[in-house]
């Protein structure tokens, strides 16, 4: 991707999916998507268009107890979700380097502990933001 992607308003979670699915058709192996957004804001949401666009057939939900959700598409698509661990070092033991080293399309919520070791060359931020009721304002800056 060379540049900024404005995919709109969203007016419901149906529409959040599909910005996501327009997502899909662009993505490459070894794109690393820092979420952005408050709690609930849609970012699993915004997940869930990719990974169905991909074919995924199965249930695709919040890593937020689990950390780390992997979905078995091709390209394979891992979301993470730190919100619930701070602690870089822990992330180094679950072995989240070696998820930087292949050729998975990595998405990170609140990815903020991880800035330091996120790949820079392939790197981009969605920001997801609520601006009322079930809309929210989606945006990909490069």
């Amino acid at each position: 991707m060379k540049e900024d992607i404005n995919f709109g308003i969203s007016n419901s979670l149906n529409e959040t999916m599909q910005f996501g699915k327009q997502l899909a058709n662009v993505i490459e192996p070894g794109d690393v998507f820092k979420l952005e957004g408050e709690l609930g804001a849609g970012k699993t949401t915004f997940i869930k268009g990719v990974v169905k666009a991909l074919g995924y057939k199965g249930i695709v939900s919040s890593p937020t107890f689990t950390l780390i959700n992997e979905y078995n598409v091709n390209p394979k698509i891992v979301h993470i979700d730190c919100y619930r661990e701070q602690n870089i070092d822990r992330w180094f033991f679950l072995g989240i380097n070696d998820y930087f080293d292949d050729n998975s399309i990595i998405f990170i919520e609140w990815p903020e502990i991880l800035e330091t070791i996120i790949p820079l060359n392939k790197s981009y931020n969605i920001r997801i933001k609520s601006i009322g009721n079930s809309k929210r304002d989606i945006r990909l800056r490069v």
